[in-house]
């Protein structure tokens, strides 16, 4: 918040001041375009088939490595979703390499190191930091954390208190009860709308964390990024020799469910004493870094995803003073659909108007072609977004490696950021036509329906969600 009061402040400060009458305006300012071509790391493969991706930077005498491996959360099995992030909090955490925790923790102490680790729905990654004359100390280290955790018995139930805690305090928490509600009820019965419950979590053993980590964390299925001071070719020579003896097995993936591109639309409703409302709409659409998906993200800019200059955000906060904060988003789905995401965290006494303009807005981006100028603003806006891609080598070498871990075309961005700057206002209103379906949504809100401006089931029929 304070960085937001700083950003008005700064803008008050030009506007009280006019600017000389013989400067030029600077709508009509004309440049040449930038000619930005950034770096592309070292590509290279180990005698053990991982792939590696390296970036010289000798700026500051640090290097920093991340490791990203295909142990996504989806494949947590049948009745102990959390494994995957449980197993990963563990690397670190557990104890390595024959090493306690406390001698793993002593060790990066000395050397002045750290080592983070853990999993997300589209993989897992274990990243450290060290000092450049430290480094060949710390390789076997982080080797050690991500090839031989130990899983020690006493942090694997400091793990699991902690676990637990943070399942009791989502009820506290209204954001997070709409959250995980809604991508519940979205994806019934596929593991991307899972969470972990106390069941869950109290049901892994250390033996279900030893299957996990020998099941996924497999060299073949594990693509490194390194970034600093260093040689390149000294840089692979001590991968080489940290890494050559973990040999793969074949990965046995599970074959996960379809998800139903299609649920039910129906309104969740989840009652919470709150002088606030939340609200999240949507349904699944399509794959990540699909072309749909290329196309839709300019379109969700335009809707939600542009802050200040989108659509909700100036007809819900600005115009109406209805919402705190209001947006749109897509998530990424891998193998299987994501989900477009409207919301709004809004007064109470306003729940109902908000959401008949939450839907009005959607319904109008896809009965209507937008302006060239919206248009043209929403490009720039991804354009100038991108550069944060860029900002540093640790930000493209971990790019590229993303990338190539993912299987995509090596300029998969270059072509993207292409795309969006020949899209046109038809095929925006296209892919929101094709894309959403406003009498499909599920709707999901958290609140007090005692303060509701209007009662729910105007909207549809409503199935009341009952917390623990």
């Amino acid at each position: 918040m304070r960085y937001f009061i700083l950003f008005v402040s700064v803008l008050g400060l030009g506007f009280a001041q006019s600017a000389p009458s013989d400067w030029p305006d600077p709508f009509e300012m004309e440049f040449e375009d930038i000619d930005f071509t950034p770096s592309e790391p070292t590509e290279a493969t180990l005698s053990n088939g991982m792939r590696v991706f390296l970036s010289e930077d000798p700026s500051l005498p640090v290097i920093t490595g991340t490791a990203f491996i295909d142990a996504k959360v989806v494949f947590d099995p049948e009745g102990k979703t959390g494994l995957a992030s449980f197993t990963a909090n563990l690397l670190r955490e557990g104890g390595a390499g024959g090493r306690t925790p406390d001698e793993v923790n002593e060790a990066l102490e000395l050397l002045a190191a750290s080592v983070e680790a853990s999993a997300t729905d589209d993989l897992s990654s274990v990243t450290f930091t060290a000092l450049a004359d430290t480094v060949e100390d710390v390789l076997p280290l982080w080797r050690d954390i991500i090839v031989s955790p130990e899983f020690d018995d006493s942090r694997i139930e400091v793990e699991r208190q902690r676990q637990l805690e943070s399942i009791r305090r989502v009820l506290d928490d209204p954001v997070q009860i709409a959250v995980r509600e809604f991508y519940f009820r979205v994806a019934e019965g596929h593991p991307s709308g899972a969470y972990a419950s106390e069941e869950s979590i109290s049901a892994i053993s250390r033996d279900d964390l030893l299957d996990f980590h020998a099941t996924y964390y497999q060299p073949q299925a594990t693509t490194l990024a390194l970034t600093g001071d260093f040689d390149t070719e000294a840089m692979l020579t001590l991968l080489e020799e940290a890494f050559a003896d973990w040999q793969g097995e074949d990965i046995d993936y599970p074959a996960l469910p379809t998800l139903d591109p299609n649920p039910e639309p129906t309104i969740y409703y989840a009652p919470k004493d709150t002088e606030q409302t939340i609200i999240l709409v949507g349904h699944p659409t399509v794959e990540a870094y699909s072309d749909a998906y290329n196309d839709f993200s300019v379109a969700l800019d335009i809707l939600g995803a542009g802050g200040f200059y989108s659509r909700l955000f100036s007809e819900i906060r600005t115009n109406r003073g209805l919402a705190y904060s209001t947006g749109a988003f897509q998530t990424q789905g891998f193998d299987y659909p994501g989900n477009f995401v409207a919301y709004t965290i809004s007064r109470a006494d306003a729940t109902a108007e908000v959401l008949d303009v939450l839907i009005g807005e959607i319904e109008k981006l896809q009965d209507e072609a937008v302006s060239e100028a919206e248009l043209e603003r929403s490009r720039q806006s991804i354009l100038n977004q991108s550069l944060f891609r860029f900002t540093s080598p640790a930000a493209i070498t971990e790019r590229a490696a993303r990338i190539g871990f993912q299987g995509l075309e090596p300029d998969y961005y270059e072509t993207y950021l292409a795309n969006v700057q020949d899209i046109n206002p038809n095929e925006v209103q296209g892919i929101m036509q094709d894309l959403v379906r406003p009498d499909e949504l599920v709707i999901m809100v958290v609140g007090d329906a005692e303060k509701f401006d209007r009662p729910l089931d105007e909207f549809g029929e409503v199935v009341t969600i009952e917390l623990e």
